[in-house]
């Protein structure tokens, strides 16, 4: 096999062992849901949160009969994320309303955690049906990690992972 060949070879092996060390900004595994039921029982809300890059982050939220999983029609509700006990986001305020109306039953909504950290995301409905029916206040509440796309530390091990595949296939012929 040709040196040309031998450096491809190991290129390939450390660029596999690189891309299964990546993970995504969000710690819990993107697309993987979460349903809790609100803390008065009215309803299911499922979370799923979905990673693009960096620390962006889109969650699908669906409002669920409870028990089930058939969604729920016609809400006033607010999207809430939280970090500690402080307020950092919230949909109805973002649009300068009291509260959002939503008709189909699911939403999406994108946030760019500006740092890593724990946080909590909260979805607050306070009327069912159309025309609303007003409720008391009903909350369900998920824990949020958002963690490191590549920590800083993982470059000092790609490089040792580079510098060990060249120095294996030109010590010991591998290839």
């Amino acid at each position: 096999m040709s040196s040309g060949s031998r450096y491809s070879v190991a290129a390939l092996l450390t660029a596999t062992i690189v891309a299964g060390l990546l993970q995504p900004a969000y710690s819990q595994e993107s697309g993987a849901s979460m349903t809790k039921p609100l803390d008065g029982g009215s309803l299911d809300i499922m979370l799923e949160p979905i990673s693009s890059q960096s620390n962006n982050v889109t969650f699908r939220v669906a409002f669920l009969n409870p028990n089930s999983t058939v969604v729920h029609e016609h809400q006033d509700y607010d999207f809430i994320i939280k970090q500690g006990e402080t307020e950092i986001f919230s949909a109805a305020k973002k649009l300068n309303q009291p509260l959002i109306h939503n008709v189909n039953g699911t939403i999406k909504i994108p946030y760019n955690f500006s740092q890593n950290g724990d946080y909590t995301v909260e979805v607050r409905v306070l009327g069912l049906g159309f025309p609303p029916i007003p409720i008391n206040p009903e909350t369900a509440t998920f824990p949020v990690q958002v963690t490191p796309e590549f920590p800083v530390g993982m470059i000092g091990v790609v490089a040792a992972l580079v510098g060990a595949a060249i120095v294996a296939t030109r010590k010991f012929k591998l290839f």
